[in-house]
């Protein structure tokens, strides 16, 4: 196993933050405002999918996927030059009708977001220095189809960013995870679909989870 890759237990995850519209692509195809500071939400673990098979939420007709680019944080992550981070990759499902009703009547996104296995995680991190963060790029496939690319360069909020408005709120836990938003491409997936989203280091693939929709 490349020596840059460490394994985590999903099961150690105590919190899962996430990053809403933080490519402006995206903000652009869900016709939403560009937002002026991280736009943060978070997820139970119970969430989190252990074994890769998604099952279709019951009260949903329109399931999107989302590939994001994972760090797992720490109490005292900071973003000096020559420190290092784990970062892999994750799915974010989404409920899109049932998001698309929460938002024309302002409720919370609860439903749209946290059902069973709408949470997936890569078991393998791959260790990046913070000055290298700039040639991350996640790449999600469908059926062995590219649909999503995006460089962490092209992110509205880095990941200081994101950690700077994170802490103002929350204090940070070992362990804790954080999506950091997802790039244009999403769209619709149905039973017996393969998603991949996959964490490339130089264009390079370096660590990947594969998950399918039941």
């Amino acid at each position: 196993m490349d020596k840059q890759l460490f394994q985590i237990n999903v099961k150690d995850i105590r919190n899962i933050y996430f990053v809403g519209r933080n490519y402006i692509e995206h903000v652009k195809e869900l016709h939403s405002q560009r937002p002026e500071h991280p736009l943060i939400f978070n997820k139970p673990v119970s969430t989190i999918c252990q074994d890769y098979k998604i099952p279709y939420p019951a009260h949903s007709t329109l399931l999107h996927f989302e590939g994001e680019m994972v760090f797992v944080l720490a109490q005292d992550s900071g973003m000096a030059e020559d420190s290092e981070m784990l970062v892999g990759s994750g799915i974010d499902f989404t409920a899109r009708d049932v998001q698309n009703i929460a938002k024309e009547k302002g409720l919370p996104w609860f439903e749209a977001k946290s059902f069973r296995g709408s949470t997936v995680i890569s078991n393998r991190f791959f260790k990046c220095r913070v000055t290298d963060f700039k040639h991350l790029s996640i790449q999600t496939t469908v059926n062995g189809k590219i649909r999503q690319k995006g460089s962490y360069p092209q992110k509205l909020f880095t990941l200081a960013d994101i950690l700077t408005h994170l802490k103002k709120v929350v204090d940070i836990v070992d362990g804790d995870v954080l999506f950091t938003g997802t790039p244009s491409g999403v769209g619709e997936v149905k039973g017996g679909d393969i998603i991949e989203a996959a964490l490339l280091f130089k264009n390079e693939i370096k660590t990947k989870l594969t998950c399918e929709v039941e």
